[in-house]
């Protein structure tokens, strides 16, 4: 009876550390995606230097053709994407989800982010925040996790650069 017990016990130790590599194995797999997607939107909005209607529709096909799909919360953020078909953002609402979060800041002292007027001539830089959901065939949906990052400084030429 003893061994048998021991074996059991062994057994399910085993069992758990088996489930626990799979979630780390899991997230490490999600995260690196979400992460690789990121970086492409930051890539993008430096190369067409702001987020412009350009910029967005091809943000949005490139994340529609990844099989990007999950929403979160933009907690902080002041524009959020809710659809990927359109080449449009809104303001953030918190009862709403979004595929991304975008933002933007100035880089001088001139700058006024309240009012989100930045002359033109001064430097921004946007902020994007993608979302990955954590998931377990057994266990479901656990958790949503964030990924955020930033471009570097983008020179204004025009208010069409900047985020309305």
């Amino acid at each position: 009876m003893k061994q048998a017990v021991t074996t059991s016990t062994i057994f399910k130790a085993i069992l758990a550390f088996t489930i626990l590599f799979a979630a780390f194995l899991s997230v490490a797999i999600i995260y690196n995606k979400v992460y690789k997607l990121k970086n492409q939107t930051i890539s993008i909005i430096e190369k067409y230097e702001g987020v412009t209607t350009k910029s967005l529709g091809i943000i949005n096909n490139y994340l529609r053709n990844s099989g990007y799909d999950t929403k979160g919360n933009c907690d902080g953020y002041d524009y959020g994407v809710s659809d990927l078909n359109k080449t449009k953002y809104e303001t953030v609402s918190s009862k709403k989800e979004y595929y991304y979060c975008l933002s933007y800041y100035c880089s001088q002292k001139g700058c006024k982010i309240s009012d989100k007027k930045a002359p033109n001539g001064n430097l921004i830089f946007y902020k994007t925040r993608l979302f990955f959901k954590f998931n377990l065939p057994i266990f479901g949906e656990l958790t949503t996790f964030n990924i955020s990052g930033e471009t570097k400084e983008i020179k204004l030429y025009d208010e069409s650069q900047k985020i309305k």
